[in-house]
């Protein structure tokens, strides 16, 4: 919810309206859970206590502490239902001294716990990491039952996840660069997860290749009837439909899979209506003028 783990005094009261707009704005989204790092702690026990009171969704931690009282402040974990799965979410964090009004236990020891409470409730487990690499190094080592660990605090979007251990490692870089859109091919308990990223990929580009050829065709007519006096385009259409069909195959075989998808939070993504109102309601007078003016400009 705030950029560092401090707020000078001046910044305070618009810092504390900006995070507002985020916990209303994951509300709006239908935010499902979300971990406690240290950058939302920086206003203070009252205000996040506050906006976990405003929000429609967990606050999780299994080690942020109320220094005064040394008692846990969040849950440890969630769990979420789909239709066919129950997944298990745990929350951690590195914490850091800046805050002062909060306490941090050991972070891989309240993993551990946490994970042990649940790991037979759930299909799989995600371990929602507030830390440094450090701390991830140490929690691959240590804890056992991670099925994807979902590290923030990372300095880089890491397009292709690794897989140590059993875990697989996600990291989608920090200040909202990304969306990382994970999807997961669940069968049993027993196969490892393959990283089929780039089978997606392929399917992605045939498909892409495939509608941009389609593109102006008269409707009910196939590709093939179009390009029936093509010869390289007829030979173009037929290996990408049998790269498709190869890659989809093979995805079907593996009993467990999951493809991370980073997704650019650029110009080109529409804003959602509701959320953009959220987000001009705390926007600044100044920044908003500024960009009426903008606008007025192009």
């Amino acid at each position: 919810m705030f950029k560092y783990p401090y707020i000078a005094e001046e910044q305070r009261y618009h810092l504390k309206e900006v995070a507002q707009a985020i916990i209303s704005s994951y509300n709006m989204m239908e935010c499902q859970v979300m971990n406690v790092g240290t950058n939302d702690l920086a206003a203070g026990l009252d205000f996040i206590l506050e906006m976990k009171k405003t929000a429609n969704f967990p606050f999780i931690s299994a080690n942020a502490k109320d220094a005064s009282t040394d008692k846990f402040l969040f849950e440890p974990y969630t769990l979420v239902e789909t239709h066919d799965q129950t997944l298990g979410f745990v929350g951690i964090t590195k914490g850091d001294n800046r805050v002062k009004e909060f306490a941090f236990s050991d972070p891989i020891e309240a993993a551990q716990k946490a994970i042990d409470e649940i790991k037979d409730k759930v299909d799989l487990v995600f371990l929602m990491a507030n830390g440094d690499d450090k701390l991830e190094r140490a929690l691959i080592a240590e804890v056992k039952g991670i099925d994807f660990l979902i590290r923030s605090k990372s300095g880089s979007l890491q397009r292709n996840p690794k897989q140590q251990d059993g875990t697989t490692i996600i990291r989608i870089g920090k200040q909202g660069k990304y969306a990382g859109v994970l999807r997961i091919r669940n069968i049993d308990a027993i196969s490892q997860m393959k990283n089929v990223s780039s089978q997606y990929t392929r399917i992605k580009f045939a498909d892409n290749r495939l509608n941009a050829m389609a593109k102006g065709i008269e409707e009910g007519k196939t590709l093939e009837e179009h390009f029936a006096n093509d010869e390289n385009r007829l030979k173009l259409i037929t290996r990408l439909r049998d790269e498709r069909k190869t890659n989809v195959d093979l995805i079907k075989k593996l009993k467990n899979s999951y493809y991370l998808e980073p997704i650019p939070l650029n110009e080109k993504i529409e804003d959602t209506p509701e959320v953009a109102l959220i987000v001009e309601d705390y926007m600044p007078e100044e920044k908003k003028t500024n960009e009426k003016d903008n606008h007025k400009g192009h």
